[in-house]
């Protein structure tokens, strides 16, 4: 009855451990990759508003341009690295009424790894995989400008604008520095089954210290770029 008794322990005490393990080390199913932040399907069509400021307050330069970019993703094709990447055909227009004119024409494409884009001959790896915060990547790798690191500062968050409301959106920040006399911050925002949904890159200086007021108060010189979703079609 011993004998038996000790067996029946030891199995309990064998399958304790076996779960605990289990629940500690869980399976790769369990990883989030995130992969349907950038979703590439041939047809997929989205227009986007940008608008781009330029100050040289020296000079009396305050220009700020707007005007509409059209992406769709065109056929895929297979690359120099045996990957299949898909053709973005950009086009642009002014003014809301006017016809599209096109304007050039990027790739993307995912791996196992990244999510990449080419913008005019330029290489980025715009995304690491898995997706996890504080990731961090250089995410000029594969091109010739100095090296970048890029990092994920939030993800499945809600993201709201003034012209769309998502609910799962990742945050993937290329540079964030502050002080009395400049700012940079650039970041890309792309939400869940749709991709990018919105893109700023701000670098200004200031040659005036006044603590009172922020920084984009008083523009010496610098650019400011945003490019934001308005429709999907």
């Amino acid at each position: 009855m011993n004998k038996y008794l000790l067996i029946v322990v030891s199995f309990i005490i064998a399958l304790a451990l076996f779960t605990a393990c289990t629940d500690e080390n869980p399976e790769p199913n369990d990883v989030f990759f995130g992969y349907n932040y950038f979703p590439l399907k041939t047809g997929e069509s989205m227009i986007y508003k940008v608008t781009e400021i330029n100050i040289d307050k020296p000079s009396n330069v305050f220009d700020t341009s707007v005007y509409f970019i059209r992406e769709i993703v065109d056929i895929p094709l297979i690359d120099n690295e045996n990957d299949t990447a898909y053709r973005i055909e950009r086009y642009y227009r002014e003014f809301e009424n006017e016809k599209w004119i096109i304007h050039s024409v990027w790739t993307s494409k995912t791996t196992s790894l990244t999510a990449e884009k080419t913008e005019e001959n330029q290489r980025f790896v715009k995304i690491r995989f898995p997706v996890k915060q504080n990731y961090t990547w250089n995410g000029n790798l594969y091109n010739d400008l100095t090296k970048q690191d890029y990092w994920i500062s939030s993800y499945n968050t809600s993201f709201l604008h003034e012209n769309f409301s998502f609910d799962s959106c990742l945050t993937v920040m290329h540079d964030s520095s502050k002080s009395l006399i400049h700012l940079n911050r650039a970041y890309e925002v792309y939400a869940y089954n749709v991709g990018l949904i919105y893109k700023e890159q701000t670098y200004i200086n200031s040659q005036e210290v006044i603590y009172e007021i922020p920084i984009e108060g008083r523009v010496t010189t610098g650019t400011i770029y945003i490019q934001e979703l308005v429709e999907i079609e």
